[in-house]
C-alpha cells in the first residue's frame, strides 16, 4: 500500500511503526473502533481535506458538513480505505502527545480565529487530532515540528555558556547556522565509531534547536519469530539562544553534546570555543552585584550581619577579616573606617537574615564564574524552595546546598 508522502517519512522521520499499524488498520474490528471514535469536528477536517474531491458535491451542499450526520459520515469514509490510512497513522502518532506541543505548533501556523474553532467548549482544550489532521494537509513536515518540539518539551537540560564571549560576528547565528554545517561537524565527530544524524533544525522562540539522533547501545528486538539485533536510539538536544553563546543540552552522554556544541559555536565566531557547565556556577558580575547589595543594604528583603573576606591591600592575601554588626546597622560604614572598598576586597563568605531565619553564604571562585552554597539547615523545605526562587527571579543566581561544597 502507498502511503503519502513515503514510508521513510513515518518510520525514520516519526518514527511510527507502519507496518505494526496496517495490519492493526486491516482489522476490520480495530479500524471499525478508530472510525467510531472519531469526533465530528474529526471527520470534517478529514472531509474537507480528502473527501470532497471524491464526492463530487453529491452527498453536501457547498462543504457544509455540521448538517450531516455523525453516523452517515462514518458510514461514507468506510468505503475509502486508502484515503482513511494516513489518518490512522496520524491518530497513533498523536497519542500521549503534549496538547501543548500541538497548539504551540498550530499557532505559529494557523490564525488565531481558525485556533478558536478547534478548542473544545468542555476543557478549554484544543482538539489535538484536528489540528494534527490540518497540520498534516498544509505541510506534512509540520508534523516532524510537532515530534522535535515534542521532544523538546519532555526533556531536562543541563545549561552552558562559553567560557569566553568572543565578538558578535555580523551576521547572526540562525543565517549563520545551517544543515550543511552542523552535518559536516557530525560527520567529523565519530571518536566512538557510531553515526549521528541531524533529524531537525528549527528556530522558535528566539532559540534554535539542534536535534540529533544517534545510535546508543546494543540491543535486540524480537519481531514475530526472529531477533533483530541493532542499536538504542538516543536523542541529543542543543538548545541554542539565537546569539549563539549559551546553550542548554539535553544528552545521555553530555560530554559528547558539549563537544558537539563547543564545534558549531567555533565555527561561527571563526575561534575556538569552549562551553562551560553553568549548573552550579554564576557570573561574577552577577555576584557582585547581589554582594554589593548586601553591603549596602540596598535589598530590604535582606539584613546582612556579617562578612568574611580577604584583601590583596593586606600584608599578608591569605589573611580573612571577619565583620560582624548587629542587623541593621551598616558593613559598609565599617569597611569604611577600615579604609576598604567593595573593589578592594575578595568576599568568602557573608551571613544574612531572609524571611526571619540566619542563612550562611559561601562563595567558591573559579575562572569568571562563582558557585554560591548556602547553611540550609536552619530553612524548611518550603523556606528552602522560597529563597532559591528568589536569588534566582532577583538576581539571576543558583545556589546550592552547602551539603554539595
Amino acid at each position: 500500500m502507498n502511503i503519502y508522502p513515503n514510508r521513510k517519512f513515518w518510520e525514520d522521520d516519526l518514527e511510527v511503526p507502519v507496518n505494526h499499524l496496517l495490519e492493526r488498520f486491516h482489522n476490520t474490528q480495530i479500524r471499525q473502533s478508530w472510525i467510531n471514535s472519531l469526533s465530528g469536528r474529526q471527520l470534517n477536517v478529514i472531509f474537507q481535506q480528502s473527501f470532497s474531491h471524491k464526492l463530487n458535491g453529491q452527498l453536501f451542499d457547498e462543504g457544509n458538513y455540521d448538517n450531516i450526520s455523525i453516523q452517515y459520515k462514518r458510514k461514507v469514509i468506510t468505503h475509502h480505505l486508502d484515503s482513511l490510512v494516513v489518518y490512522y497513522l496520524i491518530s497513533c502518532f498523536e497519542f500521549a502527545k503534549l496538547e501543548a506541543t500541538i497548539s504551540e505548533i498550530a499557532r505559529s501556523t494557523l490564525t488565531e480565529q481558525l485556533m478558536q474553532s478547534y478548542l473544545l467548549k468542555s476543557s478549554n482544550k484544543y482538539d489535538k487530532k484536528s489540528l494534527l489532521f490540518l497540520l498534516f494537509h498544509i505541510d506534512h513536515n509540520l508534523l516532524k515540528d510537532v515530534y522535535h518540539f515534542e521532544k523538546i518539551q519532555r526533556k531536562g537540560y543541563v545549561y552552558f555558556a562559553l567560557q569566553k564571549n568572543p565578538r558578535q560576528p555580523s551576521i547572526s547565528f540562525k543565517n549563520f547556522i545551517s544543515e550543511q554545517i552542523i552535518k559536516q561537524i557530525l560527520k567529523e565527530d565519530r571518536s566512538d565509531g557510531c553515526e549521528s544524524q541531524l533529524k531537525g533544525l528549527f528556530h522558535h522562540q528566539n532559540r534554535l534547536y539542534v536535534l540529533i539522533r544517534r545510535a546508543s547501545d546494543i540491543d535486540l528486538l524480537l519481531n514475530s519469530n526472529k531477533v533483530i539485533h541493532g542499536h538504542k536510539p538516543e536523542w541529543m538536544i542543543l538548545d541554542f539562544l539565537v546569539s549563539g553563546n549559551q546553550v542548554n543540552l539535553a544528552a545521555k552522554n553530555i560530554d559528547q553534546a558539549s563537544e558537539i556544541a563547543n564545534s558549531i559555536a567555533s565555527r561561527y565566531f571563526s575561534c575556538e570555543c569552549i562551553f562551560v557547565n553553568m549548573q552550579d556556577k554564576n557570573f561574577a558580575e552577577q555576584v557582585y552585584k547581589f554582594i554589593k547589595a548586601c553591603i549596602y543594604g540596598s535589598d530590604s528583603n535582606i539584613l546582612t550581619f556579617e562578612l568574611s573576606f580577604r584583601s590583596n591591600r593586606l600584608k599578608h592575601s591569605n589573611t580573612c577579616i571577619t565583620l560582624t554588626v548587629v542587623p541593621h546597622d551598616s558593613i559598609a560604614s565599617e569597611l569604611h573606617i577600615l579604609h576598604f572598598s567593595i573593589d578592594d576586597i575578595l568576599v568568602e563568605s557573608i551571613k544574612i537574615i531572609f524571611q526571619g531565619k540566619k542563612i550562611g553564604l559561601f562563595f567558591k571562585s573559579s575562572d569568571d564564574y562563582i558557585a554560591i552554597y548556602y547553611s540550609e539547615h536552619p530553612l524548611n523545605k518550603k523556606e528552602r524552595e522560597e529563597f532559591k526562587a528568589y536569588m534566582k527571579q532577583s538576581y539571576g543566581l543558583t545556589i546550592l546546598s552547602k551539603a554539595n561544597l
